[in-house]
């Protein structure tokens, strides 16, 4: 049986040690820290690492919402997913995932955009009653 590619990134470890300096990126960025506001570092980093396990042949053990409605509460703009995108090309870089690996990984986090980039606020809302859309004006 051929590799996956949870396989070739090591495993769990592997990709837990790309979020855990994408968090870090993220968690400190000045623009995309405000979208995380209230939500615990382990919940996002747990969640991320098990659907990405799953996308890439390893555990099928994330059960969260689909990235589509998990994420429908947040105004995700084309330039906050690009800058988000760079921000994890930089991660598996500084995690020294191979080049051939980190634009496959990258491919997949591509595949997303669709389920993610909303082109108005009126795409947008709760997950629940009450629950307030999120929008984070870009610094100056």
């Amino acid at each position: 049986m051929a590799e996956t590619l949870f396989d070739q990134l090591g495993g769990m470890p592997g990709i837990e040690k790309v979020h855990t300096i994408f968090y870090d990126k993220l968690l400190s960025h000045p623009w995309l820290k405000e979208f995380f506001k209230g939500v615990p570092r382990g919940h996002l980093e747990s969640q991320q690492t098990e659907f990405m396990a799953g996308i890439f042949g390893g555990p099928k053990i994330y059960g969260g919402r689909p990235p589509q409605t998990a994420h429908i509460h947040m105004y995700i703009t084309e330039e906050v997913f690009f800058t988000r995108h760079i921000l994890l090309e930089e991660a598996l870089e500084e995690a020294d995932v191979s080049a051939d690996l980190r634009d496959r990984w990258l491919d997949y986090d591509m595949g997303m955009k669709p389920a993610l980039v909303k082109s108005s606020i009126a795409e947008c809302e709760g997950r629940y009653k009450n629950e307030p859309i999120i929008v984070v004006e870009k610094p100056q």
